[in-house]
């Protein structure tokens, strides 16, 4: 040990100074375990770097002789606390401790539990719920590459940051706060707005100022609106409202669709919500029941999902489209973090010069919703020669392309071209006359 700490000599070991590319420093995952299941951390690091290539920095961290954690306490460093023994030793509780004082935040550790004998953690964080080490966790598209990266998911867009359940007061209020306890068990921030919707006893009430910037507040604050929607939440302005916001922050929103077992429809009631192309439906429990743990585990599962796909295009997508733009020696530079716009710019001559924007989407294909909103960002920014709209999923067609435009309604949609990142090279080379076909 050279004292550099575990970051530097797990890099100088395995040969992978692993720099997240638009945050300055280094994810770090540290998995915090004894010495009889350090083959089962190795093969936790090998799932973590296959789910997340080139974006985690992963080392085991040996529980009897733990080194140091680096001095700069950072808002992504993740701790994993593998167990299969009730207790840790002495210098391994000292670890995790310290690591919780620095931080003050339980939303950045995750108990796993090797042995089914052992299920709670052990001190001092035993009041988390763990993952059990089993065939679903297992994998690079097992439960825990899920949450893991659903809960770096949730610290990418700022340090205060939380999952905000929105509700109807009249008919979801139970399943709200059978939700929220449930998330917080896990280890996640939930916030319940347990004041909004008790005065929303009309259909339809317009929000008022103080309430409009109380929800704008805790949105600024969250990192997935998770919508109850129940029969009644359809009729509830507050949550439209909330809606909107979101839509118009580019925030995502998880619908869980609930409906009465004898009504067949699927997905959101709200029509805003209709491009979203994911939500989960779940039937509607008896009057004063609750969610099941199997429809519970299927929401949680829904959530990390989402959030770790989001995770993924929020450090795949840009560093494509940058590496496109700067591969063919354009300058780069973030414009706006919040909305995932960047500028590339390259001076032809000393009279000619080109601009374009870049809206490089997290989303799946192309939603609505963050397709105005990038549309009324780029009306306000003058000087770009050409703005894009780049998204990722599954390649789509001309036709396809066209019907989207045509059923959005967006007036000045011609100002934006909408292309998939695999389009970008060919139009680049073009000087942006071969247009996506």
């Amino acid at each position: 040990m050279d004292g550099r700490g575990w970051r530097t000599l797990r890099a100088d070991a395995f040969g992978v100074g692993c720099r997240f590319w638009f945050i300055q420093g280094e994810i770090v995952i540290g998995i915090l375990c004894e010495d009889s299941d350090r083959e089962a951390a190795e093969a936790l690091i090998a799932d973590l770097e296959e789910a997340y290539k080139g974006q985690l920095h992963v080392a085991v961290v040996s529980a009897s002789s733990p080194t140091p954690w680096p001095d700069e306490v950072s808002w992504d460093d993740l701790l994993i606390v593998l167990y299969s023994r009730p207790e840790f030793p002495e210098a391994g509780r000292d670890f995790a401790a310290e690591f919780l004082r620095q931080r003050r935040d339980y939303s950045l550790v995750l108990p796993v539990s090797v042995s089914r004998q052992t299920r709670r953690p052990p001190t001092p964080v035993d009041g988390i719920k763990a993952i059990p080490y089993d065939g679903e966790a297992r994998g690079a598209k097992g439960r825990i590459a899920r949450r893991v990266g659903a809960m770096l998911g949730l610290k990418l867009r700022r340090r205060d940051n939380q999952i905000l359940v929105s509700y109807r007061a009249t008919d979801g209020t139970g399943i709200a706060t059978q939700l929220h306890d449930h998330l917080t068990s896990l280890g996640y921030r939930a916030w319940l707005d347990e004041a909004r919707d008790a005065v929303d006893r009309e259909p339809m009430i317009l929000p008022g100022k103080q309430v409009q910037d109380e929800i704008r507040q805790a949105l600024a604050a969250s990192n997935l609106l998770l919508l109850v929607e129940t029969p009644a939440a359809g009729e509830s302005g507050w949550i439209k409202f909330e809606i909107d916001t979101a839509n118009a922050d580019l925030l995502p929103v998880l619908p869980i669709c609930l409906r009465p077992q004898a009504d067949h429809r699927k997905g959101p009631r709200f029509r805003s919500l209709s491009d979203l192309q994911r939500w989960l439906d779940i039937p509607l429990p008896p009057d004063g029941e609750t969610l099941s743990m199997e429809h519970l585990d299927a929401i949680v599962d829904e959530i990390e999902t989402y959030l770790s796909e989001i995770f993924r295009r929020k450090c795949r997508v840009p560093f494509i489209v940058e590496r496109e733009f700067v591969s063919r020696d354009f300058a780069w530079r973030n414009l706006d973090k919040r909305l995932f716009v960047y500028e590339s710019s390259k001076q032809h001559s000393s009279r000619v010069a080109v601009k374009i924007l870049s809206h490089c989407s997290f989303f799946d294909q192309i939603y609505i919703p963050a397709l105005k909103r990038v549309l009324d960002f780029i009306a306000t920014t003058r000087g770009a020669n050409y703005s894009l709209y780049v998204y990722d999923g599954e390649l789509m067609s001309e036709p396809q392309l066209r019907e989207v435009v045509k059923e959005s309604n967006i007036s000045d949609v011609e100002t934006i071209i909408i292309l998939h990142h695999q389009e970008l090279a060919a139009l680049i080379d073009s000087n942006f006359t071969a247009l996506p076909t």
